[in-house]
C-alpha cells in the first residue's frame, strides 16, 4: 500500500496528529497569504498608496490566522488522528477551506458594502437579512468567484505536496510556533493601519475576519450587562441631561429658540405652512453641494441650495438608515440597537407628525421599499402618520426595480407622491424617503445616466487621470445623478400646486454612502441640509455644526413662534436645536453610531470621540486626531453620562408620564417658565496653538492661503513660525512657504497670509498642509490641518 493510504503509526511512532499538523499547517499559510493579496488588491482604488497598504493588509490577516491558530488545530486535531492517512488529509483540507472560505465572504462584503462586517449582523431579522443580499443583486461575479477560489486552491496545493512526505514531530518548531501564536494576542487588531492616510485604506487593510471576531465579542460582553455598566460606572452623573426627574431621564422642559424665525416670512393665508420632509438615501457631503471635496453631482440640489437655508457642517446621527427617522423626526434616544428596533416596546413619544396631527395637520409618509424594514413602519404609526404607503401599498401602474429586492426606484417613488400631490389638503406634513443610492445602484434607464457621470466629470473640471475611480464607480455615480435628477422633477411639479407657496421643505440625507472611499470616520455621518421655502426671506449658508437630532426641535420652535401653532411643554429632544452660525463654530453635545450594535462615538463641543480616539472638529468636518488625555476623559464623561441616562430610559421603557399626548402650550409660556440649558462642562476652545479655519485660493504664481491661528491657553504662546507645504497626490513635496514667527497673547486669534509660488500647476489635485511650527526645527508645535485637497482642473478646450 502506498505511504499516503497508510493507516496512522502508534502515538509513540512519527507519524502522530501532532506532526501531522504541524506538517500540513504550511498548506493553510500559503492559503492566508493569498487570500490577503489578492482581497487587498481588489479592494484598493486605483490611486491608493499600494506600497503602505499591502504590507499592513497581509500583516492583518496572518495576524489573525495565528491567533485563530488555537482554536483551528483543536478542532482539526481528531480529524488529523484518523487512522488512514488520506482521511485525515481531506479532513483537515476542508476545515480549513471552510475557515478561508468565511474570511473570504467578509471580504467579499466588504468590497460590496465598504463597511466591515461584524455583530451588525445580529442586529438585523433573517427577513431584512434577505432583502440585504436581494438588493446587493448580481452575485459575487467572476472576480468573486477568482477571490474564493484561489486561496483554497493555494491551501490544496501546499497539503497535497506536504501530505506525500513524511510528517515529523520536532518540538523546536511546535516551541517557535506556540510563542508566535502568543504574541499574536498581545498586538493590536491591525498593526499600523492606524499609521495609513485615510479611513479607508485602514479598513483595507483590517483583517475581515478578526474585525467580525473582535465586534462580536464586544457586542456579546455588552448584550450580558449592558445596563449595569453604563449606569454602575456613571453613578456620580446628574440623573438627567437637564437635571430633572432620574425616572425619566431625557425628560426636560422645552427651551428651544426660535432660529429658523427671522429667515421666513408670513404665509398668504395666516395659516401655518405645510412642511415636506425629503430623506435621501446615502446622500453625502462629499458628493454632493458647494465646494464637495469629490465634486458635487448633484446639480439640482446645489442649485436648490443656492436658494435655501444650506447646512454645510450637518452631521447624521447614524451610519446606517436604522435611525434616521427616530433622530430627523422625533429627536429620540439610541435605545440599544436603535430607536425603532424596540418594537412592539417602543415607548408612546411625541414627534414632528403626532404634534402637527392633534393641530389639525394630516401626515403621510412614502417610500419605496418595506415599511416593516428597520420596524420604520412601528416607529411611523407611533408617530400618528395617517397614511403610510410602501412597496405594500404603491398600487397599480408603477415598474418595480427589476435589478433589486429593494422595492421601486426613486422615479417610481417621485410619480407615486406626485400622483397624490393634487389631493394634498392643506395644513399637511408628509415624508419621503428615497431608495435607490443604495447597493447595487442599478435601476431601469441607467445608461442614459452613466453618460451623463462623463459629462458631469467634464463640467466639474476633473483632469482626465484622476478620472479612472470615478469611472470604476460609474454605477453610483450614475445613481445620485439619477436620484438628483427624480428631486428635480418632484420640485417642478409641485412648484405648480396651490399649496407650494406655503411649504417647508427640509431635505438631508440619512447617512453618507461607504462604498466611496472616506478618508476619515466621521465622514460616514457628514449629510447636507437644505431648509427651503417660497416664504424664505434670503438664503444663507450656515457652518455651525448640528444634527439630524436638532431639526424637529427647530421646526417645532418655528412654527410655534413665527407662526402661532404650540409645542410641547415639556419634551424629550436629545437635541437643543439648529445652530444658525454663518462662521464655523460646533457647540452641540449628541450621540452618533455607526451600526445598531457598534459603540456610540460622541460629539462634545469641537470634540469628536471614536473608538478611544480624540479628534477636533474643523470647518468642513475634518478632524485632526489630538492627544490630550484630559480633554479625552472629560469628552468620555459625557459620553458615560448620556449612556447611563440611555440606560435609565432602557430600563423603564417610558420616556414621558405624558407619552404622545404631552400638554401643548405657545411659544411665549414655554420660554417663559423654561430651566435654562447647563452650558458644556468643556471648553469650546482647544488648549495650545491650533488653526481656526484655513482658505485656499489658487492664484497665476500659485496657491495662496489664508490661516487662522488661535491660542487656546489663558497664557501667551511659544514663539512659532506658520507653515505651509504643498504635496502632490503621489505625496511629493513641491513647495513649501514660511511666514514671520508669532507669538499670541492669552485665546488671540490671528490671521496669516502665505504664498506658495509654483508659477505652474499642471492639472490635477494637490494637497496642503498648513500648521505652527517650531522656528529651530520646523516641527510642528500645534495642532495643524493637514491634507487639504486642492483641484486644478484642465483648461477649457
Amino acid at each position: 500500500m502506498r505511504r499516503e493510504n497508510a493507516p496512522a503509526a502508534s502515538p509513540g511512532g512519527g507519524d502522530t496528529a501532532v506532526s501531522r499538523l504541524l506538517a500540513w499547517w504550511p498548506a493553510l499559510l500559503a492559503g492566508q497569504c493569498v487570500l490577503a493579496l489578492w482581497s487587498a488588491v481588489r479592494a484598493l482604488p486605483d490611486d491608493a498608496a499600494w506600497a503602505a497598504v499591502l504590507p499592513v493588509a497581509v500583516g492583518s490577516q496572518l495576524l489573525f490566522l495565528l491567533r485563530a491558530l488555537p482554536l483551528l488545530c483543536l478542532l482539526a486535531w481528531p480529524l488529523a488522528a484518523l487512522r488512514w492517512r488520506r482521511a485525515a488529509l481531506a479532513g483537515v483540507g476542508g476545515l480549513w477551506s471552510l475557515f478561508l472560505l468565511l474570511q473570504a465572504g467578509l471580504e467579499q462584503y466588504y468590497l460590496v458594502a465598504r463597511v466591515p462586517l461584524g455583530a451588525d449582523l445580529f442586529g438585523y431579522s433573517a427577513d431584512e437579512i434577505r432583502t440585504t443580499v436581494g438588493g446587493a443583486g448580481g452575485g459575487i461575479g467572476a472576480a468573486g468567484a477568482l477571490a474564493m477560489l484561489m486561496p483554497l486552491a493555494a491551501l490544496w496545493a501546499v497539503l497535497v505536496w506536504r501530505g506525500r512526505r513524511a510528517a515529523t514531530a520536532r518540538p523546536a518548531w511546535w516551541g517557535g510556533l506556540a510563542l508566535a501564536c502568543l504574541a499574536a494576542w498581545m498586538l493590536p487588531l491591525a498593526p499600523g493601519a492606524r499609521g495609513l492616510g485615510s479611513e479607508d485604506a485602514r479598513a483595507v487593510a483590517t483583517s475581515k475576519g478578526a474585525y467580525f471576531v473582535t465586534d462580536a465579542l464586544r457586542w456579546w460582553r455588552m448584550d450580558a450587562a449592558p445596563i449595569a455598566t453604563a449606569t454602575a460606572s456613571t453613578a456620580r452623573v446628574a440623573a438627567s441631561p437637564a437635571g430633572g426627574d432620574p425616572a425619566y431621564p431625557f425628560l426636560h422642559e422645552e427651551t428651544t429658540p426660535d432660529a429658523l424665525g427671522p429667515y421666513f416670512g408670513p404665509t398668504r393665508d395666516g395659516r401655518p405652512p405645510n412642511v415636506v420632509v425629503v430623506v435621501v438615501e446615502g446622500l453625502g457631503r462629499s458628493f454632493s453641494g458647494p465646494d464637495a471635496p469629490l465634486g458635487s453631482f448633484t446639480p439640482f440640489l446645489d442649485e436648490l441650495a443656492a436658494r435655501s437655508l444650506y447646512f454645510d457642517n450637518f452631521l447624521a446621527n447614524q451610519g446606517r438608515t436604522f435611525g434616521v427617522l427616530p433622530a430627523l423626526l422625533g429627536s429620540l434616544p439610541l435605545a440599544e440597537q436603535g430607536f425603532a428596533a424596540l418594537g412592539p416596546k417602543m415607548p408612546a413619544h411625541a414627534g414632528l407628525f403626532n404634534v402637527l396631527r392633534r393641530q389639525g395637520y394630516h401626515g403621510s409618509f412614502y417610500l419605496g421599499t418595506d415599511a416593516d424594514f428597520d420596524n420604520e413602519r412601528g416607529l411611523l404609526q407611533r408617530q400618528g402618520v395617517d397614511d403610510i404607503v410602501d412597496l405594500h401599498r404603491f398600487g397599480p401602474g408603477y415598474q418595480r426595480n427589476p435589478f433589486s429586492e429593494w422595492g421601486y426606484p426613486d422615479r417610481e417613488l417621485v410619480s407615486r407622491v406626485l400622483a397624490d400631490s393634487g389631493r394634498l389638503r392643506p395644513p399637511f406634513v408628509l415624508g419621503m424617503q428615497t431608495i435607490s443610492m443604495h447597493t447595487n445602484y442599478r435601476f431601469p434607464g441607467q445608461e442614459a445616466y452613466r453618460a451623463g457621470v462623463e459629462a458631469r466629470l467634464q463640467a466639474l473640471g476633473i483632469p482626465q487621470a484622476r478620472r479612472a475611480p470615478y469611472r470604476a464607480q460609474a454605477d453610483i455615480y450614475s445613481a445620485i445623478l439619477y436620484t438628483d435628477d427624480q428631486l428635480r422633477r418632484y420640485f417642478e411639479q409641485v412648484a405648480r400646486m396651490p399649496w407650494y407657496a406655503d411649504t417647508l421643505f427640509v431635505i438631508t440625507g440619512d447617512h453618507r454612502l461607504p462604498e466611496i472611499p472616506m478618508d476619515t470616520h466621521i465622514e460616514r455621518y457628514h449629510v447636507p441640509l437644505l431648509v427651503f421655502s417660497p416664504l424664505l426671506r434670503r438664503p444663507a449658508r450656515i457652518r455651525a455644526v448640528s444634527s439630524h437630532l436638532d431639526v424637529t426641535p427647530s421646526l417645532l420652535a418655528l412654527l410655534s413662534h413665527t407662526y402661532g401653532l404650540k409645542r410641547p411643554a415639556r419634551v424629550t429632544w436629545t437635541g437643543t436645536g439648529l445652530d444658525m452660525a454663518e462662521t464655523f463654530r460646533s457647540a452641540h453635545e449628541f450621540p452618533l453610531k455607526q451600526t445598531k450594535t457598534s459603540v456610540p462615538d460622541f460629539v462634545s463641543g469641537h470634540w469628536f470621540l471614536h473608538d478611544g480616539r480624540l479628534f477636533e472638529l474643523q470647518d468642513g468636518i475634518r478632524a485632526s486626531e489630538v492627544d490630550d488625555d484630559g480633554v479625552r476623559a472629560q469628552v468620555a464623561g459625557r459620553l458615560q453620562a448620556y449612556l447611563a441616562a440611555n440606560a435609565r430610559f432602557l430600563r423603564s421603557l417610558v420616556l414621558s408620564p405624558e407619552g404622545d399626548q404631552p400638554r401643548l402650550v405657545a411659544y411665549a409660556a414655554g420660554m417663559q417658565n423654561a430651566t435654562p440649558a447647563a452650558p458644556l462642562a468643556i471648553a469650546a476652545l482647544p488648549a495650545g496653538v491650533g488653526m481656526e479655519a484655513v482658505r485656499l485660493e489658487r492664484a497665476a504664481d500659485g496657491v495662496r492661503v489664508a490661516a487662522a491661528f488661535v491660542n487656546g491657553d489663558a497664557h501667551d504662546s511659544r514663539t512659532f513660525v506658520p507653515l505651509a507645504v504643498l504635496t502632490g497626490e503621489d505625496g511629493r513635496e513641491l513647495r513649501e512657504a514660511y511666514g514671520s514667527a508669532i507669538q499670541l497673547r492669552a485665546h488671540e486669534r490671528r490671521e496669516v497670509l502665505l504664498s506658495l509660488a509654483v508659477p505652474a500647476l499642471a492639472p490635477g489635485r494637490y494637497f496642503v498642509s498648513v500648521l505652527p511650527s517650531d522656528p529651530a526645527t520646523g516641527k510642528a508645535v500645534g495642532r495643524g490641518r493637514f491634507h487639504l485637497p486642492l483641484d486644478v482642473p484642465a483648461a477649457a478646450p
